[in-house]
């Protein structure tokens, strides 16, 4: 049951309004425009929330810098601001045992350390409540927690989960062999890991008020309740077969729990398996990226009809011009539009624009 109590944040005063889009947009569903997620700078050196800290840093610079983030942007539309806890795409990995690591030349990212040479020494595949990533996640959940209360959202935590997670202790080639070696490790390990989902989810949705705030992915996509977008990018090594076998029923799993979900969809390598990812009843949207140096998502009609052809919404990006060129080609209850704006008022101007257009 979601709340229906009236709520207000500090950086999103039409906070309610925004809300309303949202649940629109799950029931497929329009008001009077597209679902529109709007990043707008409020100076020319605004400052982007894509940074990774250490595990081991001092929480007061993650908080200053959003800080600087929420004062520099203006969230508009459906932008619902926040603050993202977290050490980076591999952390699930961390939680198991793996060492985080961060280059200072690209502090966006991190990775994690392979750390598996055998998997029967190393399974059973659990959470020590004394890994110093959970301690420290937890930590870092509370202190945002009374850092950020009634200002923004605590967003959900970065989470490479199911076959991702192995990918992060052994390595992809490795992991890859080991699939056609020995696939019945791998079903045992993906036995064990996939439970551990819900946990690590449970355990960070109690922070930050998400029961009446509700909760926004690492995508964005708002909802009342349970959300999250559903990963798994070492599929686009895995043929139809493999990805049945070993991904797939926990890409399932992971949807049925959610109450809202977007598949992330990452590169063409991952495209042979959109059919049997459009045909999961929860999963609710994808976010198809076709990846550095290729036309953007929104240049792939034939994906995008064919995502919403299934009944589910796709997200699209672009700055205010490149979305107005694309209005219409797309069904309008069945996507997104996450725009970057160099002002509010062209921002502002966007939306304006999208309600006489619709």
């Amino acid at each position: 049951m979601f709340s229906d109590k009236m709520v207000s944040l500090q950086y999103k005063s039409d906070f309610e309004i925004a809300r309303s889009y949202w649940d629109a947009f799950w029931n497929h569903e329009i008001i009077d425009r597209p679902c529109t997620v709007i990043w707008a700078k409020r100076t020319n050196d605004a400052v982007s929330d894509k940074h990774i800290w250490p595990v081991e840093s001092d929480f007061r610079e993650s908080f200053d810098r959003c800080d600087k983030h929420l004062e520099s942007y203006a969230f508009l539309g459906e932008c619902i601001p926040g603050f993202t806890p977290g050490f980076g795409p591999d952390q699930m990995a961390g939680f198991l045992g793996a060492p985080i690591v961060i280059s200072p030349d690209s502090p966006d990212t991190s990775w994690s350390e392979k750390i598996v040479e055998n998997w029967n020494d190393f399974l059973p595949l659990k959470i020590d409540d004394n890994n110093k990533i959970w301690r420290r996640m937890k930590e870092l959940h509370t202190a945002a927690e009374q850092r950020y209360k009634g200002k923004c959202l605590i967003y959900n935590i970065d989470l490479h989960s199911n076959i991702d997670a192995l990918e992060g202790l052994r390595g992809a080639q490795k992991l890859l062999f080991d699939i056609i070696d020995q696939p019945e490790i791998i079903t045992k390990a993906m036995t064990q890991v996939r439970p551990l989902y819900k946990k690590i989810y449970d355990t960070f949705d109690k922070y930050g008020n998400k029961q009446s705030l509700g909760s926004n992915s690492g995508m964005h996509l708002y909802s009342r309740g349970k959300t999250d977008y559903i990963q798994a990018d070492f599929i686009c090594l895995l043929g139809p077969d493999m990805f049945r076998e070993f991904a797939l029923p926990a890409i399932e799993e992971e949807a049925q729990f959610l109450d809202n979900s977007c598949f992330h969809l990452d590169g063409p390598d991952a495209l042979k398996h959109l059919d049997d990812i459009l045909a999961i009843d929860d999963i609710d949207a994808v976010q198809w990226l076709p990846g550095a140096g290729r036309k953007p998502g929104y240049e792939w009609p034939e994906i995008i009809h064919k995502i919403q052809s299934a009944g589910k919404a796709a997200v699209l990006y672009g700055d205010c011009d490149e979305i107005k060129a694309i209005h219409g080609r797309y069904k309008p209850e069945l996507l997104v539009y996450d725009v970057q704006a160099n002002s509010e008022a062209e921002g502002l101007e966007l939306l304006d624009w999208l309600k006489k257009n619709i």
